[in-house]
């Protein structure tokens, strides 16, 4: 199967902001071990306040959208909370990294990070998926409009409706369990850590 430029455009832009996160990761990381190299109690409070608040972004975020989902009355459109979403979660992958670091001894936290990039990556996926579906309808829709409306086109848009919903399921169907993982191992590894004072 050969790959499309356009897709190959796309996937070029998911590498580079998943690059992006990690290499911002990393020079936070390096940035912060070197300015807090005498204290060892700093560097503790830092990251762990990293930790804690870059989760509590993601949370929030998902809360936030879910919430504009559900409750009507919160003002504001769907996307724009779907760009909080996704820009609020980007910030807490790269609290969460600097704080995880490159001490990557434990399985827990390896697998929450490693599930928060899974997430990050998946939730890209989605929009591209959302943006192209709403773009091709909007696009039927003024052509619908242009022409004379006739029964079998509306049919075909129809059509093109289901489909753009069955592959935002499927994306959902992946997205969902991996958010809801990355929640149970995010409280494993608060738990274990909590248990074993650290």
């Amino acid at each position: 199967m050969l790959i499309t430029l356009k897709a190959f455009g796309r996937l070029a832009i998911l590498v580079s902001i998943v690059g992006l996160v990690l290499g911002v990761t990393v020079v936070a990381e390096i940035a912060i071990d070197q300015l807090t190299y005498q204290s060892r109690d700093l560097r503790h409070l830092l990251k762990h306040s990293l930790g804690n608040g870059g989760s509590l972004l993601v949370a929030f975020s998902i809360a936030a959208y879910m919430g504009r989902k559900r409750y009507k009355w919160i003002p504001g459109r769907l996307k724009d909370w779907l760009d909080v979403h996704q820009w609020l979660s980007v910030a807490g992958v790269i609290m969460v990294g600097v704080h995880t670091g490159a001490h990557l001894r434990a399985v827990v936290p390896i697998l929450a990070f490693v599930l928060m990039l899974a997430c990050l990556v998946s939730g890209f996926i989605g929009r591209v998926i959302y943006i192209r579906a709403q773009r091709d309808l909007k696009a039927r829709r003024a052509e619908l409009l242009k022409d004379a409306v006739d029964p079998e086109e509306v049919e075909e848009t129809l059509a093109m409706a289901t489909a753009a919903a069955k592959t935002l399921a499927r994306w959902k169907a992946t997205h969902r369990p991996l958010s809801l993982a990355l929640g149970l191992a995010l409280f494993w590894h608060v738990m274990v850590a909590l248990f074993f004072g650290g």
